[in-house]
């Protein structure tokens, strides 16, 4: 194993690993496939527009600013016409170079290569990244373009150099015309360098700048919005909840404890691997210093995982993530949970082993946040690494606090365990005395294990999602060539996303909410009471357990299906 090291101690080498692996894992989930993912066939629509008809278009269902990521997905859409495989190429590509700027972030910050080669590695475990790099949903996108700039932003902070802090607030700007939480890096860079430059008023006139530039450059493409695309329903709706009366009639603190566990619970399983890491002899004895904290904050974890949750293993927020693999399944038997996949027992241990590694994940969490919070209030601290601390963790919470008090989804979650690294790097960094201990053998064995089983996993469950979403797909235009139309088949949300959107839609109860005109075949997990068997269709899986065949029902005459209430 000795070469093995060596040939990975150098920055060339390590990234030239890191990139190997995304291509065999890009190549292993095959991404070839006509369908979208999640909300992508709504952004899809914005592109084919632009592709096909050289016109701008966004989807009233479209509530992020998307403007740049319509503008790379057309890039890749460019040479052969647009098709969902072009999409979702261009995300894997973006998927890699988010890959890259989370070790140039790392190591801008550390100078040190080895942390650097470490924090990526675990964002390539996330099982989240890979599913989502197999899409067209913003999220990939968005982190790419927050953690290049946030590695401007901080070279140009140590360094005291402004070309830098520019090349980083322009890539802000593209990130906020991704997503609106790009305002959280404007932000976050005013707070920053008024603590690096110190108060006086030309500091302050550059963090309002900033902070004044990203107002206009959104408020300024909203009044675009609102000339090109009148007829956007959704479009700003989380922000636009801040200012309804009923949204404060809510229990905002309850669901802001609730959601900020749930944050804790899922950055606490993403980061084990890492936390396993930090198992030396000299955190040992740091351990039997604080046990007593220890013991309290375990406490603390359980009995809170206990009153939101009852118990619940892992994963306990669904939407990309589930308990069999990826998701989300919306089909209306799955969605309405009417019909629930079998759960086998050794997927149950298994959700078992993720849940007390999310416990202890979780406990490092708080356990370092404190750290963290003290670290940058101690006066010792330089003004340097305070401002870098800062600009972090404020962009942090920010970025979260929208999020907190309304709809929170697992993938919203992506850029905070890069983040929290390196603020607890600058943290033992800071409080290091001696030479760093190495990793004890048996946590290193443990890491390295969860690692390789959670790179495996990604590969498998994306292929598998992308599988059977390639069968469902097949077979609902298989239906269209029979002569049935579409407006008698509920394919599920993205199938009938893309065919047949319309914002003027009535919802009824007996009938899924997705623009669903007569259901008299329905696509899903299983046949639902009130259908009979039309077609079984086998999925080609590598995993054991989940989707391993989808159905299409065909509605019984006179017959009253389960409602959706």
């Amino acid at each position: 194993m000795e070469h093995v090291y060596r040939y990975l101690s150098t920055q060339k080498n390590q990234l030239l690993f890191i990139s190997s692996i995304w291509i065999f894992s890009a190549a292993a989930i095959n991404p070839y496939g006509e369908f979208p993912f999640n909300d992508d066939w709504a952004y899809a629509q914005s592109v084919q527009a632009l592709v096909e008809k050289h016109t701008f278009y966004m989807s009233p269902w479209t509530s992020t600013n998307l403007v740049v990521q319509i503008g790379w997905g057309t890039l890749f859409c460019l040479p052969f016409g647009f098709s969902f495989t072009a999409l979702r190429i261009s995300t894997l590509v973006a998927g890699l170079l988010g890959l890259w700027g989370t070790y140039r972030l790392i190591y801008k910050v550390t100078d040190n290569s080895r942390y650097a080669f470490i924090g990526t590695l675990l964002m390539l475990a996330n099982p989240m990244y890979l599913g989502l790099s197999a899409s067209f949903m913003t999220d990939i996108p968005f982190y790419t373009l927050m953690v290049w700039s946030l590695a401007y932003m901080a070279e140009g902070l140590r360094e005291d150099e402004f070309l830098p802090l520019l090349i980083g607030l322009f890539l802000a700007a593209l990130a906020l015309l991704v997503r609106q939480l790009g305002i959280s890096l404007f932000v976050g860079f005013s707070l920053a360098y008024v603590v690096r430059k110190g108060i006086n008023w030309k500091t302050i006139s550059v963090g309002a700048i900033s902070i004044a530039t990203c107002l206009a450059i959104q408020l300024l493409y909203q009044r675009w919005l609102d000339y090109m695309m009148p007829e956007l329903i959704a479009y700003n709706v989380q922000a636009n909840n801040f200012f309804s009366k009923s949204f404060y009639e809510r229990p905002l603190i309850h669901d802001f404890f609730n959601n900020t566990f749930v944050v804790v619970m899922y950055t606490g399983v993403f980061m084990t691997p890492y936390f396993l890491l930090l198992i030396t002899k000299g955190s040992l004895a740091s351990l039997r210093k604080n046990l007593l904290l220890f013991i309290c904050l375990t406490g603390i974890v359980l009995s809170l995982w206990l009153y939101f949750f009852q118990g619940t293993l892992m994963p306990i927020w669904w939407n990309v993530l589930n308990a069999f693999g990826l998701g989300p399944m919306l089909m209306r038997d799955m969605f309405y949970r009417l019909y629930t996949l079998p759960t086998p027992t050794f997927l149950r241990v298994a959700m078992g082993f993720v849940t007390i590694g999310s416990i202890f994940g979780s406990v490092c969490v708080i356990y370092y946040f404190i750290r963290i919070i003290r670290y940058l209030t101690h006066r010792p601290t330089s003004a340097i690494q305070r401002s870098i601390g800062i600009l972090f963790l404020s962009v942090t919470c920010i970025y979260y606090f929208p999020m907190s008090l309304q709809g929170l989804f697992d993938r919203y979650l992506l850029p905070i365990p890069a983040l929290l690294l390196i603020m607890i790097y600058m943290v033992r960094a800071n409080s290091a005395r001696t030479k760093p201990s190495p990793t004890l053998s048996i946590p290193l064995y443990l890491s390295t294990s969860i690692f390789l089983i959670s790179l495996a996993y990604n590969i498998c469950t994306t292929h598998d999602y992308l599988a059977w979403n390639r069968v469902r797909w097949q077979s609902l235009n298989n239906l269209l060539k029979q002569g049935i139309k579409l407006t008698d088949i509920d394919g599920g949300f993205e199938f009938n996303g893309w065919h047949l959107y319309n914002s003027s839609y009535k919802v009824s109860s007996d009938k899924s909410f997705w623009w669903v005109h007569d259901d008299n075949y329905v696509l899903g997990a299983s046949v639902l009471p009130g259908f009979t068997l039309y077609q079984e269709l086998p999925v080609n899986t590598w995993l054991p357990y989940g989707l391993q065949k989808l159905y299409i029902g065909k509605k019984i005459n006179n017959s009253s299906p389960q409602s959706t209430q």
